[in-house]
């Protein structure tokens, strides 16, 4: 399924401007959404997700356009939604939830549902806490919980807000191996801070800043934005104007800093660049790369 986005622009009161002239095109499998707080990530998914109307361009999801109401209805139809923050009912168990927020998606025959519910809690490893009220839950186990609500109806689109936040490290591991398998034919957007998440899961990537969309294409892409200009230097070195700092590593024989620069200091060591330094790449770039959308 294609999702193709023109012009799009997003103003809030006083001015505000969410979103600036996004012109994007999604297909089928996994893209990460990437930016800052306060990017546009936010506004841009509840456009696609039919619930927020954009002040300018036009959005077709599907070939549904959602400019009409007909698009929007048909859109939420196909679409699957887990927010950052996933609003549980605490007294009802995972398979009460499920099935309730079957019914909500219109999923009327019981038959059905039960073997939905059945099958997803299944999928995500709760089939021995099914009948564990939620509000016991760990945070790892309700954003499995909320995969699995959004997967209710089989949708054809994905969108995912921060869904490792907060996470433990073997819980990530288990969500982004989940995310993972969601691809094949559907269209799954994730959207993170987490830049691993992006690297282990999508093979393309938007990035977004300040409202306008300054990179889309492939992650090997972004990556290679800071190639032959990513270094480790010890933190003793002064750093210059154009060194940007990535991370700091300590070691038995001191700290040591990786950057991303044009003009390193004496004694930096070139090392091949990751997702992270090509974001920052991008960013001290101003946006401009070889694979922005048109």
């Amino acid at each position: 399924m294609q999702i193709t986005i023109e012009g799009l622009g997003k103003t809030y009161g006083k001015g505000r401007r969410a979103l600036d002239g996004v012109d994007l095109r999604l297909d089928s499998g996994m893209t990460g959404l990437l930016g800052a707080n306060g990017a546009g990530k936010t506004t841009l998914m509840r456009i696609l997700a039919g619930v927020l109307r954009p002040t300018a361009g036009r959005v077709l999801v599907g070939g549904h356009d959602l400019a009409t109401s007909a698009g929007r209805i048909a859109v939420k139809r196909m679409l699957g939604y887990l927010p950052q923050e996933l609003a549980v009912y605490p007294d009802l168990t995972a398979a009460e939830f499920l099935d309730y927020i079957a019914l909500l998606k219109g999923i009327d025959d019981r038959q059905a549902r039960r073997r939905q519910v059945e099958h997803l809690l299944g999928q995500v490893g709760l089939a021995d806490d099914a009948n564990r009220r939620a509000g016991t839950f760990s945070a790892g186990m309700r954003r499995r919980l909320g995969i699995a609500q959004t997967l209710l109806g089989d949708p054809r689109l994905i969108i995912v807000d921060e869904p490792t936040a907060g996470l433990d490290p073997q819980e990530r591991m288990r969500f982004r191996a989940l995310l993972a398998g969601l691809g094949g034919d559907r269209t799954v957007i994730l959207s993170t801070h987490i830049l691993d998440d992006v690297a282990q899961s999508c093979p393309r990537v938007a990035v977004l800043t300040a409202g306008r969309l300054v990179f889309a294409g492939t992650t090997e892409g972004l990556v290679g934005a800071a190639a032959g200009r990513t270094f480790v230097v010890d933190s003793r070195v002064p750093l210059g104007r154009d060194d940007v700092l990535v991370n700091a590593t300590a070691f038995a024989d001191g700290t040591r800093v990786r950057i991303v620069s044009t003009g390193p200091p004496p004694g930096a060591r070139p090392v091949p660049p990751t997702l992270e330094d090509g974001y920052v790449a991008l960013l001290q770039d101003g946006g401009v790369t070889a694979e922005v959308a048109r």
